[in-house]
């Protein structure tokens, strides 16, 4: 399961990378109201594929969390608890505290409106910080996990 976690925790630190890395910088470039449309449109097309594999490894992380605390002596129980709780914080928490209400917002604006390019740059710098944790936080959890995956196991 520790393994599965680690796996899990690498594709959404690929996912947030890429954000990070190249989607919103070029979403960026692009006029308030165009930005505001891709936005929008990744909104309406992320929630399937982020349910798959962003709350599918959440449900694998409370598993290795659970089995960590049951066989706290083991050498990798420390790691996989701490990079269960990582994921958790960066996936999940910090989309739903953060991501999610900024992208709801994006979502509730109309791109030709007269406040919309204003509203838009700070949503925009808003949701690209919050994704940096989430990066970070996600790319953590993956090399702990991993780590974790590679100590031996009690027999």
């Amino acid at each position: 399961m520790t393994i599965v976690a680690g796996v899990g925790a690498t594709i959404n630190a690929g996912v947030f990378l890429c954000f990070s890395g190249f989607i919103m910088p070029a979403v960026g470039e692009l006029p308030a109201t165009q930005g505001i449309e891709a936005m929008q449109a990744f909104n309406r097309t992320a929630v399937a594929p982020f349910t798959l594999v962003g709350l599918d490894t959440a449900v694998v992380c409370v598993v290795v969390i659970v089995r960590a605390l049951r066989t706290w002596g083991a050498a990798q129980s420390r790691g996989a608890l701490t990079g269960a709780l990582v994921l958790l914080i960066a996936a999940v928490i910090i989309t739903f505290a953060a991501n999610v209400p900024i992208s709801a917002s994006i979502d509730a604006l109309h791109p030709a409106s007269a406040d919309a390019e204003a509203r838009w740059a700070g949503l925009y710098t808003q949701w690209v910080w919050s994704n940096h944790l989430r990066t970070l936080g996600s790319i953590a959890a993956a090399a702990v996990l991993a780590i974790a995956a590679l100590r031996p196991r009690p027999r």
